[in-house]
């Protein structure tokens, strides 16, 4: 069973290289550093799935594709 958080990406990194892009998502817990190799073109506002420190997909503002 895989269980993920929503959050929100507040953050992202400019100084780490293309290929392991990071950043910041707000969560309802908190803030998290977060990996977003599964997903390079995400940007500030987008809200994703977190899951062991990456995240793994890009959901709608409304959380539907929960």
């Amino acid at each position: 069973m895989c269980v993920g958080v929503e959050g929100r990406v507040v953050e992202l990194d400019g100084d780490t290289p293309v290929a392991a892009p990071t950043g910041t998502v707000e969560t309802a817990d908190g803030q998290r550093r977060v990996c977003f190799a599964f997903l390079p073109d995400v940007v500030v506002g987008d809200v994703v799935l977190v899951h062991s420190g990456f995240a793994i997909n890009r959901l709608d503002d409304g959380g539907g594709d929960r």
